[in-house]
């Protein structure tokens, strides 16, 4: 009973590193592009399934939306630094 428990408990781990990695890799591509490109979530949907990949965007962009402090704040000193150059 205690092996079903521990694999569970490591599937369970890697499901929330899965998508922690996939939500890094979103706001660091936001952040860069000021925009998710495609070829990264193919990449992240191949390495971490649809599921993951898909909520990981979409719990991002519901953070801009609602006006997350740290998302805004990145987003517009890019935009800013683009529209120096």
């Amino acid at each position: 009973m205690a092996g079903i428990y521990t694999s569970e408990k490591i599937l369970e781990e890697k499901l929330h590193n899965a998508e922690l990695e996939s939500e890094e890799a979103i706001m660091n591509e936001k952040e860069r592009f000021g925009r998710v490109r495609t070829s990264l979530m193919k990449q992240l949907r191949a390495k971490y399934g649809d599921d993951v990949a898909n909520r990981a965007l979409y719990r991002i962009n519901k953070r801009i939306s609602e006006g997350s402090l740290r998302i805004k704040a990145n987003l517009n000193t890019i935009n800013d630094h683009q529209s120096e150059v």
